[in-house]
């Protein structure tokens, strides 16, 4: 079913449930602040109103967008610089000059502003949604799934246990992967092309866009509109079975393994808005870490066994370690399950 969601969640309400309280709440820290935080609805954050969304005016988009963005002009006739232009992409590649714009109606009647400035308003409600929805259907609603089979393999083991059955494997890889390139910061090898690209010649950060000339609120200089829309792209061809973001699941579903790193008694994983985290330890081998649930998180190393999910037992020191990791990684908050700080540090 095509979602009308307008806030959409960069960490999915379906992974921070699994530290939830309550029905459907859970305790937010603030990044950098002190404390054991405020419970809040996971409704309510880790989201941005139409993040996923496309609509005219987009730097990214498809001649099917465009023909669903400009569907109020289908009964006009409209003229950029007296030369009448049907062609939508087009329309949409110019829609920043729509002032300027002459439209007709079916009697070949100029139409006047009031009316003009009415259907500028229905070509901006329009969204297309398309992304979120493929990300609800194929992934945000089946990790209930992956998280209850993980749990189920660890329910299976004693204390001589080193592996269980790589059940699902796949499944948790691709909404690891896909899941820091959900979410903000933008995933860290996109940065550093971003910052490369778009400082080589002019600092696009320092481009304020006017509000009232933004494509959407949270699009607020040059430099966010064109990552985002870069992002959106990536996203959408992820969603289709293909691009950088599947390229990089398929690698690691080739040629990585994956360790489930396991709590000891008494100790919990955290999470955050920024969940999947990588960062460079004592030895400077890069480590990645994701927080499946608040008892087992999973770590990708090198090497290539498919079949199985390696475990390790870690200790209170170890925990501790990887949650202060996760708590700095963060982008605006990190999430706990009990207003204990003894159980995570």
């Amino acid at each position: 079913m095509p979602t009308e969601a307008v806030y959409h969640h960069l960490t999915p309400q379906t992974y921070m449930r699994a530290w939830k309280h309550g029905k459907s709440s859970v305790y937010i820290v603030k990044k950098r602040h002190v404390g054991t935080g405020e419970s809040i609805n996971t409704k309510k954050i880790a989201g941005i109103d139409n993040y996923h969304s496309l609509r005219a005016g987009a730097a990214y988009r498809t001649e099917d967008d465009c023909d669903l963005f400009f569907e109020p002009l289908k009964d006009y006739i409209v003229k950029i610089g007296n030369q009448i232009e049907k062609n939508t992409l087009t329309l949409n590649k110019k829609f920043y000059d729509f002032e300027n714009w002459d439209i007709y109606d079916d009697n070949g009647k100029v139409i006047d502003e009031e009316k003009k400035n009415l259907l500028k308003k229905d070509i901006l409600n329009i969204h297309v949604k398309d992304i979120e929805e493929a990300w609800n259907r194929k992934y945000e609603n089946y990790w209930n799934s992956v998280n209850q089979t993980i749990k189920d393999l660890i329910s299976t083991i004693d204390k001589n246990t080193t592996c269980v059955p790589a059940t699902k494997r796949e499944e948790l890889i691709r909404f690891m992967v896909s899941l820091e390139w959900r979410t903000k910061p933008y995933h860290p090898a996109l940065l550093k092309v971003f910052d490369f690209v778009m400082n080589k010649v002019f600092d696009f950060k320092s481009i304020d866009i006017p509000e009232d000339e933004r494509l959407y609120p949270f699009l607020e200089t040059a430099y966010d509109e064109m990552a985002h829309s870069i992002v959106l792209k990536l996203y959408r061809d992820f969603l289709n079975g293909k691009g950088h973001i599947m390229n990089e699941a398929n690698e690691f579903i080739n040629n990585k393994t994956l360790v489930l790193l396991l709590a000891p008694p008494n100790k919990e994983f955290l999470t955050s808005d920024n969940p999947v985290c990588r960062f460079e330890n004592q030895n400077g081998i890069l480590e990645y870490i994701f927080p499946i649930n608040p008892k087992v998180a999973c770590s990708v190393v090198n090497g290539n066994i498919q079949q199985a999910y390696q475990l390790r037992n870690l200790t209170t020191k170890e925990i501790a370690f990887y949650n202060t990791k996760l708590k700095d990684n963060c982008y605006e908050s990190y999430i706990l399950r009990e207003q204990n700080l003894s159980l995570y540090f």
